[in-house]
């Protein structure tokens, strides 16, 4: 019996040998176009690594999402941003930048997650990191219902008479 691979981003079904190599490469099957786009994507291999995570576990997620006025490191658009920072953000402006993007996201009421790359960098961490952020993800990913509840004052003894 022959096994159909399907891309994990496109969904697109891709060869064996592609498959393979994706895995070997990435942990999941990804099309050559898909494998392509995440090596020219700019993010680290870290961040590739934790979007493929959590894209796997069927999160909507964005890998390198601009929102129009910066660029988040994963994103659940609208909803939730999850940046990594630590060795590689280090300079001052760096961190001044941060704290900026943060203020902005909190304006815009969007959480934002900040996971050092420490934690990424060690398969066990890493795959906490993976279950507390899908937990996170389910959450955000939840329709926001409002109620809208009208009460009376309760009945005088006068009035139930």
């Amino acid at each position: 019996m022959k096994t159909t691979h399907h891309c994990l981003e496109c969904g697109q079904p891709i060869s064996g040998g592609v498959s393979e190599f994706s895995q070997q490469l990435y942990g999941h099957p990804l099309c050559m176009k898909d494998q392509w786009l995440l090596g020219e994507s700019g993010a680290t291999a870290q961040a590739v690594d934790l979007y493929l995570a959590l894209k796997s576990r069927n999160f909507p997620v964005v890998l390198e999402y601009f929102d129009g006025r910066r660029h988040v490191d994963i994103a659940l658009p609208g909803k939730l941003y999850i940046e990594l920072n630590g060795k590689y953000h280090q300079a001052i402006t760096q961190a001044m930048t941060g704290l900026s993007n943060a203020v902005y996201a909190t304006e815009k009421k969007i959480p934002t997650i900040m996971i050092s790359y420490a934690m990424l960098d060690n398969p066990r961490t890493f795959a906490r990191v993976v279950d507390e952020l899908s937990k996170a993800c389910r959450v955000m990913s939840k329709p926001l219902t409002e109620f809208s509840v009208a009460c009376a004052p309760p009945f005088t003894a006068a009035q139930l008479q």
